[in-house]
């Protein structure tokens, strides 16, 4: 599913915004835009607002620290999962895998039941 974030100067180089109704976020990192996975490594709290300080995005709830472009975990605890992005004509455009459809609560009572252990 392809994306649009806008023009390329709306994105910020300070920090990272949603997109896509909060599935990814983007940032400016030396002039290139990055996108990823709103998803903290640590406790998956959203990464939208994170501050972004000398190519590190910082995680805006526990500080967890990402070298940027890569989005490798500053602690080597891991690297983001990433989205590719392309420039054409100076709007943004980032390639999303598409939204995996919500389960009615029926469906995921269901599904619970059937992954259910019962001590016998």
């Amino acid at each position: 599913m392809r994306v649009s974030a806008g023009s390329i100067s709306e994105i910020p180089n300070d920090r990272c915004v949603a997109l896509a109704d909060g599935r990814a976020v983007v940032a400016r990192v030396d002039g290139a835009v990055v996108a990823f996975e709103n998803r903290c490594l640590h406790q998956e709290s959203p990464l939208a607002g994170g501050i972004i300080h000398n190519g590190v995005l910082i995680c805006p709830l526990h500080f967890w620290r990402y070298r940027l472009p890569s989005g490798v975990h500053a602690g080597g605890e891991g690297t983001l999962p990433g989205y590719p992005v392309e420039v054409i004509d100076d709007e943004v455009f980032v390639d999303l895998p598409d939204p995996t459809p919500r389960l009615s609560v029926r469906e995921m009572m269901l599904q619970h039941a059937r992954e259910w252990e019962r001590d016998r």
